[in-house]
């Protein structure tokens, strides 16, 4: 099947609000799509950012995502301002898309302690010719406010994610390949 995963945001175009993360699938090849299912929400919070990739050996679609509370504003979790931070969360599905696990947060082994806003993706992640998984990121660091990209990776067929380089200054959002 194909699918098409989008944030569902429910209060506007802003990215900040209730956002759920959400699907349409495809059983012929893009020409039409079932209905909309949601994968993950946390009303009124932001779960956001969805960045797929698929572990060819397992079959196992992982889904990295962010999480923040609703009422942070982007700019206010730059500046420090904001009650909480950007989360790093995962979840994944077993069966082609059709269901999904509920995230687990893992932001510990994902995010360094001195970046505020942090986002996975846009887009996709991919699976090395060696298997392991990696999703492009970007994140600001707290008080220079320098922008940078870097990746997540997982070497365990998604068991476990770590932090793994880190680009910049001033890039931002970006896109990864082999």
């Amino acid at each position: 099947g194909v699918l098409a995963i989008c944030e569902g945001r429910k209060t506007g175009r802003s990215d900040t609000g209730e956002i759920d993360l959400v699907v349409r699938r495809s059983e012929d090849g893009g020409r039409t799509f079932g209905p909309l299912q949601v994968i993950a929400g946390d009303p009124p919070h932001t779960m956001g950012n969805p960045c797929p990739v698929a572990d060819r050996d397992t079959s196992v679609i992982w889904m990295p995502i962010t999480r923040n509370l609703g009422h942070d504003a982007e700019s206010r979790i730059i500046d420090g301002t904001s009650e909480g931070t950007r989360e790093v969360w995962i979840c994944h599905s077993l069966d082609d898309g059709y269901t999904w696990s509920w995230p687990v947060q893992i932001t510990q082994w994902t995010k360094k302690p001195t970046w505020t806003w942090y986002a996975t993706g846009p887009g996709v992640g991919i699976q090395l010719r060696t298997g392991r998984m990696v999703i492009p990121c970007d994140f600001v660091e707290a008080g220079s406010k320098l922008h940078g990209s870097h990746v997540i990776y997982s070497d365990d067929h998604g068991e476990s994610w770590r932090l793994g380089g880190v680009v910049g200054a001033e890039v931002n959002e970006c896109q990864i390949v082999e």
